[in-house]
């Protein structure tokens, strides 16, 4: 649903979120107005309310629309991809190789991890082999084992 290699969410992306906040459909509308839907017609918007009803992520009853059980472990899954801040130094010295083998159909798993590095400062050797700083903190790995791709990276420290 999302593209996690852009920075900006997509509209359902913005809608379950906004959803997850909301507090009265008059609010939605006068929302939806403002900068994360004033591009977008009320057509799309329609389109991808019920995309998201089939996928069972939002639903709709006589208040208006309202975000499912199931959409709300979905935005947990997605702050999965969010960016660990970085708590080494600018231009430290790499103490650390991190290699991975993540299969396609985890790209966004694998662009995450990319981006990741490429925050901690991390400079690409070969397209999966990186070195940087370390170690890496316990979030990265707890991450990593969390978006199911711990099987496929490898970090070695350099002595």
């Amino acid at each position: 649903m999302s593209n996690y290699n852009s920075s900006e969410p997509t509209l359902g992306d913005t809608l379950i979120a906004f959803l997850l906040s909301a507090h009265s459909t008059s609010e939605f509308y006068r929302i939806r107005k403002e900068r994360a839907f004033a591009r977008r017609s009320d057509g799309a918007l329609q389109v991808t309310l019920s995309r998201l009803k089939k996928k069972g992520l939002v639903d709709k009853n006589k208040e208006g629309w309202f975000i499912t059980k199931e959409g709300r472990e979905y935005t947990e899954q997605i702050n999965l991809f969010d960016q660990i801040p970085s708590p080494f130094k600018k231009g430290e010295p790499a103490k650390c190789i991190v290699s991975f083998d993540i299969i396609q159909a985890k790209r966004k798993e694998r662009d995450w991890l990319r981006n990741q590095l490429q925050t901690f400062g991390y400079r690409m050797l070969q397209q999966s082999l990186w070195s940087g700083p370390g170690p890496l903190p316990k979030e990265f790995t707890e991450r990593v084992s969390n978006l199911g791709i711990k099987n496929g990276v490898k970090v070695f420290l350099i002595t």
